[in-house]
């Protein structure tokens, strides 16, 4: 027996079970940003943000995800308590950064940074105030949780979300004389998203144009291939016992 056809046709199957399956599955994808990376969020700043529960108009709801990416900033910072320049050196601070998102009691998602700005050496120029000695940025943070109450996701409302960011006791160092006092500043900005996993109702129009394109491909290579087959099949001598 021939196997190419077989192949073929065995593709083709590959091909539709595929489409069905991405017919029965279905991913909604929400997200909210806070601060943002020309204007971070400083500790001890809170954000309002809001995602639109998933409707039911849309389907079966099977499952929520939530994750939350924050980028982090650590500052060193400089007080001058004089009405005139002063040089310093060593300038260090060594600090966690905290964000906390919060959409209820339970669902709490929360990253934390922690990184060493310095040492840094220079003038502070802003007498009677601060002046960032320097900064340094850390990777992405992430954090994430499936959901247990579905409740909770669906509707034709919104999921309230407070970001919150803040940080423990750091460690703040450096020289200029007592006229200087040294301390730091963190910084985050990012965003929360919701995954939303269903079924969708019948007749919606659900799977994505690569998965349907592969689909046909698949069909197209077969169709001919087995044209082929018959074509050399017709054409061989019928042979009599």
């Amino acid at each position: 027996m021939n196997k190419r056809p077989f192949i073929a046709c065995l593709g083709v199957a590959v091909a539709l079970a595929t489409i069905a399956d991405s017919a029965s599955a279905a991913i909604l994808e929400e997200s909210a940003h806070y601060g943002s990376i020309s204007s971070p969020l400083p500790i001890g700043s809170t954000e309002s943000l809001s995602l639109p529960q998933f409707a039911t108009s849309l389907g079966t709801l099977t499952g929520v995800t939530i994750e939350l990416y924050s980028y982090d900033t650590i500052s060193s910072v400089v007080f001058n308590a004089t009405g005139q320049s002063a040089a310093f050196s060593g300038a260090t601070a060594t600090m966690p950064v905290t964000v906390t998102t919060a959409l209820d009691a339970f669902d709490v998602l929360t990253t934390s940074a922690q990184g060493t700005a310095g040492p840094y050496a220079s003038l502070s120029s802003a007498p009677f105030g601060l002046s960032v000695a320097g900064s340094i940025s850390i990777p992405r943070q992430t954090a994430s949780f499936s959901a247990g109450d579905l409740d909770f996701y669906q509707g034709v409302g919104v999921l309230p979300i407070s970001v919150t960011v803040a940080n423990s006791v750091g460690a703040y160092s450096g020289n200029g004389g007592s006229s200087l006092f040294f301390g730091g500043n963190g910084f985050s900005y990012g965003s929360v998203e919701v995954d939303y996993s269903y079924s969708p109702l019948i007749g919606e129009p659900v799977p994505e144009p690569g998965t349907l394109c592969a689909g046909l491909a698949v069909m197209s290579i077969c169709g001919v291939e087995i044209a082929r087959r018959l074509r050399r099949t017709s054409s061989r001598p019928l042979s009599l016992p």
